[in-house]
């Protein structure tokens, strides 16, 4: 029988908590301001039955706000606020496709790219000035316009019109604008390259490790793609350490079978080009990528070896002095060590979709990320949000009130998904609804068959593990002294 005095008299002295049993004889318990705590077996039963012996444990469990005080209330609340400070404010991250075209046709390509010579899926520019003065509309005082999909060199013309507008608009309207290049650096010039240092636009490319890799992922029949990204990424670092400008080229991995048994090689390219981070994302299973995942796909399970062999790797790189990082731990491992969400967007609740991140196509269609636009060129609309219209007032009010506003939120919300909610992880993962569309045909995730879960889940057992370990934890709080306040909104959607 429940004694529910017993229970009465906890609820007046623990807050809620979610568990799991780490080990055989550790439980590892997280709250909702995402603190943590080991408790042993016996620490555990004690906590629970609140009959805590250790004056130690006490006191940790009482400052990550696990046991109550007189100031509970007001101190959670402003703890939680400052976790969740993004929800504050409107769409942050604007995509903008200012061309379809792309003179690459990588095997993995989820964006559906259109050859060079269509030039009718170009954006122009009565189109690029709908776009921007919505963008401007937007609650968010900090903004971040991002040229991708598909090689937006090709249309600089309108790439250079978009800055300079937006530029001017920041400057009367008091908000702070940061632009991002997303290129595969084959159409870099130095006439390019000066505008773009000029204005302070940040370059995210490709590198998906040796030539050899790059060049069967990424084919680019006109020239050595990796000899161009490469060479642009050299010479680019360059120019920033001269002009002493404090920023790198971000270049992104996108592993594929190919590269599981090549860790090692992976991780010595990057850092022999001076690259400070590597991001291990796992392969989206959209478009070109969906139709070949035999030959380039990999169970979650595969991924997970890979990622922990990268890892124990790095880790012992950084205890060598090498100053390399892997930014989905980093991601993590800020939720967890800090009182801040560094508020990557494919890692909240709810997800980036829509108040977070928009995407705006060439020809004016508004929707609600990147990757749902890219199911636009599947042939499925359903998550169009709107259209530039002529004003932008208006444009701005029917993409909030829109109902694939309303059903995106809902769904990646965590608090209201069974099993999720229920997770001692659910502080620090997501979901998202286009992966669970298009895995299971059902925008709400399927617990039990989410693999995107299965590898989040695994590598904070992998994070866990390793902050036990007081060398360790040293390696990764040093990785959490960097200031990179664009690295978030470059590795977004690469």
């Amino acid at each position: 029988m429940l004694d529910f005095t017993k229970i009465q008299s906890l609820n007046k002295n623990t807050w809620f908590f979610r568990f799991k049993k780490f080990d055989e004889n550790t439980y590892l318990i997280t709250n909702d301001i995402a603190k943590y705590s080991y408790l042993t077996k016996e620490e555990f039963w004690d906590f629970i039955s609140w009959n805590i012996t250790s004056w130690e444990k006490y006191d940790e469990l009482m400052a990550k706000g696990f046991i109550k005080n007189d100031s509970y209330e007001k101190d959670m609340a402003l703890a939680y606020a400052r976790k969740n400070q993004f929800l504050a404010y409107g769409p942050t991250l604007h995509i903008i496709v200012t061309t379809l075209r792309c003179n690459h046709k990588c095997s993995y390509c989820h964006a559906a790219v259109a050859p060079m010579t269509a030039s009718e899926m170009d954006m122009d520019k009565e189109t690029a000035t709908k776009v921007v003065d919505t963008i401007f509309y937007t609650s968010s005082p900090d903004l971040t316009i991002e040229f991708q999909w598909g090689e937006s060199l090709v249309n600089w013309d309108i790439v250079k019109y978009i800055v300079e507008y937006a530029s001017i608009k920041a400057v009367h309207l008091s908000k702070r604008v940061t632009f991002a290049l997303v290129t595969n650096l084959t159409l870099m010039d130095d006439e390019k390259l000066d505008y773009i240092l000029e204005n302070n636009i940040h370059i995210s490319t490709s590198l998906d490790w040796d030539e050899e890799t790059h060049n069967f992922n990424r084919t680019f029949k006109e020239a050595n793609s990796f000899e161009k990204v490469t060479y642009w990424i050299k010479r680019i670092n360059k120019e920033y350490e001269k002009r002493w400008i404090k920023q790198k080229v971000w270049a992104l991995l996108t592993v594929t079978k190919k590269t599981l048994s090549k860790y090692k090689d992976v991780i010595n390219t990057y850092v022999s080009l001076w690259l400070d981070w590597i991001f291990l994302r796992p392969l989206n299973p959209y478009w070109f990528a969906a139709a070949d995942l035999e030959r380039l796909g990999y169970t979650p399970e595969e991924f997970i070896d890979f990622y922990n062999k990268s890892m124990d790797y790095i880790v012992e790189l950084n205890k060598e002095w090498i100053g390399f990082r892997e930014i989905l731990s980093w991601i993590f491992l800020s939720k967890i060590l800090t009182d801040k969400d560094p508020n990557y967007l494919d890692e909240r609740s709810p997800c980036w979709a829509c108040i977070g991140q928009v995407a705006y196509n060439y020809d004016g269609k508004i929707y609600s990320c990147d990757e749902w636009r890219m199911l636009w060129r599947m042939w499925d609309d359903n998550f169009l949000m709107t259209e530039v219209s002529e004003t932008w007032e208006e444009t701005y009010k029917e993409m909030i009130e829109s109902e694939t506003t309303k059903v995106m939120v809902q769904v990646s919300t965590l608090d209201g998904l069974p099993w999720y909610n229920d997770s001692v992880y659910k502080p620090y993962i997501w979901v998202c609804p286009i992966h669970s569309y298009k895995t299971s045909w059902n925008i709400i995730p399927n617990y039990a068959k989410d693999n995107k879960k299965i590898i989040d889940y695994a590598v904070l057992d992998y994070l866990f593990k390793r902050l036990r370990n007081d060398e360790d934890k040293k390696v990764f709080e040093k990785w959490l002294w960097f200031e990179d306040k664009n690295v978030i909104s470059q590795c977004e959607s690469i």
